[in-house]
């Protein structure tokens, strides 16, 4: 009895780690908007505006399209959202004209 209570007590831990590990992460869409080749860093903008940042300029180019996989760093606000994993999704041509930048 002590065995198998020992191994619920662990099956809940377990499940509830996974849960909570995964709550604090989302996808985000987003465009290329600029590449600093000196500095490696990738700009990108999402559709409300905001502007994000990753390193690594290898095969991204303007108006690239990328899902962002964002760590909400367990508060309500995005502003201090991290990107903690990048996915190219295709181009966009004239996404930023229409935008008016």
């Amino acid at each position: 009895m002590k065995k198998m209570l020992t191994m619920l007590m662990l099956t809940v831990l377990l499940l509830t780690y996974t849960t909570t590990a995964t709550a604090d992460t989302y996808a985000l869409t987003t465009v290329v908007t600029s590449l600093d080749y000196d500095n490696d860093v990738v700009m990108v903008m999402d559709f409300n505006g905001n502007l994000w940042s990753f390193e690594g300029c290898e095969d991204w180019a303007v108006y690239d399209v990328c899902s962002c996989t964002m760590d909400d760093q367990d508060t309500d606000l995005i502003y201090d959202d991290e990107i903690i994993g990048v996915k190219y999704d295709g181009w966009i041509t004239g996404w930023m004209e229409r935008l008016g930048y």
